[in-house]
C-alpha cells in the first residue's frame, strides 16, 4: 500500500534505549532523550532520487564525487522524542579541499516551504565561479574549498517527510482584492481561508511543521555532521528560522549571514501585508519611471503617470491575473525587462478584449491572436518572444478566471507548509473582519497589488502553538550579518531595520537603490562583498551599518 505522506515511523524500543545508555556513559541517571537522533549515521549516497528541477540536477555534475545526499530520522514531537518520527533529506557539496575535516555552512532558501537541497547547489557553484580578478571575488572561491555546503529539505518539503492540505470541499471562484473590492469577493476569499484551514488541521504532521521543529532538526544535523557550531546562510524566511535557531541555541551559532531579512518583531504572517506595499512600490516608483523613460522599447508611455494609469485601467480578471504573474517576477532587479514586458503584454491584450468589447472573443482566438501581434518594437532576443510567452500566460490565467473555475482543496507541499509555519509560529494578531477590513483599505491604496493575501487560513487556525524565542536570546549569539536591499518588496527595509535595531550584534550591509529580494553574492561591488566574504572567510565582523551603492537598473533591463 502507498504510504501517505504524513507516515510516521516508530523507532525500535531496544534501539532508544542502548543509544540512550551509550549516549551518556551508561548511566540512566541523566539519559538525553535526543540521544537515538544524535548517534545514526547519515548513510550519503546519490542524489538521484532526490526532489529537483532539472536545471539544478545538472549542476551535480560539476562537483564530481563531492556531492551527496541523505536522510535522516528526527522526532514528529520533540516534546515525545521517543514516539513517532519523520525524514529529514539533506544535500552536501564537499569541500574542495578533502584532505582534512571542514567545518559546514548550512542554507534555507526561505518560503516557508522552500527547499534548500537546490538551494546550495546553486550557491556553490556561483562561489565556485567567482572572479578572481577581485580580491572578495578569489575570497568567494576559498569557501566551497574550505567549507562543505549543506543544504536541506525542511520537514513537510521536497524529500524530507512531505506536508499536503486536501480535502473534497470545493472552492469559490474570487480575485485579490485590488481587482474586486466587493463584500461579496470578501467574504468568499474568507470561505476559502476556512476551507484550507480546516484541510490543513486535519493532517496530523500540520502541527509539527512550524520553525521550532525545524530549528531543533537544524541543530540534529549539526550534531550529525560533528559541528560544534552551526554556520548558516539564510534567505527571506530562512532569516526568521535563523533567528529563532539562535535563540534557542545562541551558544551554538557560529557565522550566520541573512539574506532579505523579515521583521522578528512581528508574527510573521502579519508583515505579508506589507508586501502590498513593497510591491506597488517597486512597480510605481521604480519600474515605471524606467518604462517611461524607455517608451519605444516598451510602448507603455512617455511619463511616469501615462504608465502608470496602463496598469491601473486593467479589467478585474485581467488584473488579476497580472498581478500574480508580476509577482513571479517583480522581487528581483535582474528580472526587471520581463516585468515590463508582462505589463506590455497585459497592455496589449486589454486594448484586443477592448476592441472586441468581450463578447466575440474566446481563449482559443486570443491564443491566435497573441502568437500573431507585435508587442514591442526592440528586435533583441527577449522581445516578441517574451512578451508572446508572457501573454498567453495571462490569457490562460484571465480566462480560467472568466468562466470562474475553481476545485477542491489540494494544497502542494511548499504552500502547505508556508501556511502551518506562519499559523503556528505566531498566527495573527487580526481576525476575519479585522483582515478583511485591511484589506480592501490596501486595496485602495495599492491599486495593483492591495489584498493580495486576503485569502489567509491563519485568521481560522485557532493561534500558535509554538512560542517564539525571546529577540534578547538572539543578541547573545555571536555575530550576525544582516544584507538588505534598500527597496526589498518582499521584506521591507522598514521591518529589516525594527530588527537591525533590536539586535546589537548584528551588522547590516544596506544596498540602496536595488529592489533584489534574494541578493545573490558575490554581488560584484567590493563594497558588498568584501565583507561578506571576509565574514564567512575569517568570522570578521563588519562595522555596525553599512551602505553600498546598487547596480543601476540599466544594467539589468535589455536597452
Amino acid at each position: 500500500m502507498t504510504k501517505k505522506p504524513w507516515t510516521f515511523v516508530r523507532l525500535p524500543l531496544i534501539f532508544m534505549v542502548s543509544a540512550l545508555l551509550a549516549s551518556c556513559g551508561g548511566s540512566a541517571d541523566t539519559p538525553d532523550p535526543l540521544a537515538v537522533y544524535k548517534n545514526q549515521e547519515p548513510k550519503w549516497e546519490s542524489c538521484d532520487a532526490y526532489t529537483m528541477d532539472d536545471n539544478y540536477r545538472n549542476l551535480i555534475p560539476l562537483f564530481g564525487d563531492r556531492v551527496s545526499c541523505a536522510k535522516i530520522r528526527v522526532p514528529l514531537d520533540y516534546a515525545k522524542p521517543a514516539g513517532d518520527t519523520i525524514e529529514v533529506a539533506m544535500l552536501k557539496v564537499a569541500a574542495g579541499d578533502q584532505l582534512q575535516h571542514h567545518s559546514a555552512i548550512f542554507l534555507n532558501p526561505g518560503g516557508p516551504g522552500g527547499d534548500g537541497i537546490p538551494l546550495v547547489l546553486l550557491v556553490s557553484w556561483l562561489w565556485e565561479k567567482a572572479d578572481t580578478s577581485t580580491s572578495s571575488g578569489r575570497l568567494f572561491r576559498e569557501i566551497p574549498q574550505n567549507y562543505n555546503l549543506v543544504g536541506f529539505s525542511p520537514r513537510g518539503t521536497g524529500s524530507s517527510t512531505q506536508l499536503a492540505c486536501t480535502s473534497p470541499e470545493t472552492l469559490l471562484p474570487t480575485t485579490i482584492m485590488a481587482a474586486d473590492n466587493s463584500w461579496d469577493n470578501a467574504q468568499n476569499n474568507l470561505y476559502n481561508a476556512r476551507l484550507k484551514a480546516e484541510a490543513c488541521l486535519d493532517n496530523p504532521l500540520t502541527p509539527h511543521i512550524n520553525s521550532d521543529t525545524t530549528a531543533r532538526d537544524m541543530d540534529i544535523m549539526r550534531h550529525l555532521l560533528h559541528e560544534e557550531k552551526l554556520n548558516y546562510l539564510g534567505i527571506s524566511y530562512g532569516t526568521w528560522l535563523g533567528t529563532w535557531y539562535a535563540g534557542l541555541f545562541p551558544e551554538r551559532v557560529g557565522r550566520m549571514l541573512l539574506i532579505g531579512n523579515t521583521d522578528i518583531t512581528t508574527p510573521l504572517n502579519d508583515t505579508t501585508l506589507l508586501q502590498d506595499l513593497g510591491m506597488q512600490r517597486v512597480l510605481d516608483d521604480v519600474l515605471a519611471p524606467y518604462a517611461a523613460a524607455h517608451p519605444t522599447t516598451y510602448g507603455l508611455g512617455s511619463n511616469v503617470e501615462d504608465v502608470r494609469q496602463v496598469y491601473r485601467s486593467f479589467e478585474k480578471y485581467l488584473l488579476d491575473a497580472t498581478a500574480h504573474l508580476l509577482n513571479n517576477h517583480i522581487s528581483a532587479s535582474a528580472n526587471a525587462h520581463n516585468t515590463l514586458l508582462a505589463l506590455v503584454a497585459a497592455q496589449k491584450l486589454q486594448e484586443k478584449l477592448n476592441e472586441n468589447n468581450h463578447a466575440a472573443t474566446s481563449e482559443q482566438e486570443m491564443n491566435s491572436w497573441i502568437s500573431q501581434a507585435t508587442f514591442v518594437n526592440y528586435t533583441g532576443s527577449k522581445g516578441n518572444g517574451t512578451a508572446r510567452s508572457l501573454a498567453l500566460t495571462l490569457n490562460k490565467d484571465y480566462f480560467r478566471k472568466v468562466r470562474q473555475e475553481t476545485s477542491t482543496v489540494n494544497i502542494g507541499w511548499s504552500d502547505a507548509v508556508s501556511w502551518a509555519v506562519q499559523c503556528n509560529d505566531a498566527g495573527t494578531s487580526y481576525d476575519a473582519q479585522a483582515w478583511v477590513q485591511t484589506n480592501r483599505f490596501d486595496a485602495l491604496l495599492y491599486p495593483v497589488f492591495g489584498g493580495f493575501t486576503v485569502e489567509n487560513p491563519c485568521i481560522y487556525w485557532g493561534g500558535p502553538i509554538v512560542r517564539r524565542p525571546a529577540v534578547e536570546n538572539v543578541a547573545r549569539a555571536g555575530s550576525i550579518v544582516m544584507l538588505q536591499s534598500q527597496m526589498d518588496p518582499w521584506t521591507l527595509q522598514e521591518g529589516a531595520l525594527k530588527s537591525f535595531a533590536a539586535l546589537p550584534n548584528a551588522s547590516m550591509i544596506l544596498v540602496e537603490n536595488d529592489y533584489t529580494h534574494f541578493v545573490i553574492v558575490p554581488y560584484g561591488d567590493e563594497c558588498i562583498d568584501k565583507p561578506i566574504a571576509e565574514y564567512l572567510i575569517y568570522g570578521a565582523r563588519p562595522q555596525r551599518m553599512t551602505t553600498c551603492k546598487g547596480k543601476p537598473l540599466l544594467t539589468y533591463v535589455v536597452p
